[in-house]
């Protein structure tokens, strides 16, 4: 009997304009689950791509092929998690059906990774929660927009040394000097990077 895995990972890989820029996952944690989802991101839908969303399982995603890899693809809009609490990490112990030397959480239990972008240079970008600041500056702007801009990756590739922080929106890519957004990117949507 294949083990089915059911899971709230972030990963993926890609290329970008010629220059190899790619992801990376580290664990950060096991965590607990119950009947009203820990991970809940997936309510309200009823398919993701060509997979679908069980109800029956609470709004989850059943494959019999997961990986870290593929979890991307169906849950890169689960953000939340931990509100039922952290498990010891020995409760995560189930081997991912598509991969066994992979780790997909365990009985009432979810492994949770954080995405790591990288640059060929040895640099480490990954995702955060958004700190908004008031500032002022007698030295210039706290960031610059630069578009066209396809894709989060192309965006990370393109914050050079002045620049700590990246968030991309459509095809906006705002390079900020600081890993904080400043008030007046408050109201734009997208998805925000850090160095590390």
């Amino acid at each position: 009997m294949q083990t089915l895995s059911i899971l709230p990972l972030i990963l993926c890989c890609c290329i970008a304009f010629g220059h190899s820029l790619g992801t990376e996952f580290g664990l950060l944690g096991c965590f607990v689950d119950t009947a009203t989802r820990d991970v809940n991101g997936l309510d309200g839908w009823s398919t993701i791509g060509p997979y679908s969303v069980t109800w029956s399982s609470g709004g989850t995603v059943t494959l019999s092929s997961m990986t870290v890899q593929l979890c991307i693809i169906v849950s890169a809009e689960t953000h939340m998690y931990g509100r039922h609490g952290r498990a010891a990490d020995s409760h995560c112990n189930m081997a991912c059906a598509g991969n066994s030397a992979q780790i997909c959480g365990g009985a009432d239990r979810n492994s949770v990774y954080r995405q790591i972008y990288y640059r060929p240079e040895g640099e480490y970008f990954t995702h955060v929660d958004r700190d908004y600041v008031n500032v002022t500056s007698t030295s210039g702007p706290f960031y610059r927009t630069e578009q066209p801009v396809r894709s989060l990756v192309e965006c990370v590739y393109r914050c050079e040394a002045d620049c700590q922080a990246v968030l991309f929106h459509l095809d906006a890519c705002h390079l900020l000097r600081f890993p904080v957004l400043p008030h007046e990117l408050k109201t734009v949507a997208g998805k925000f990077a850090i160095r590390v």
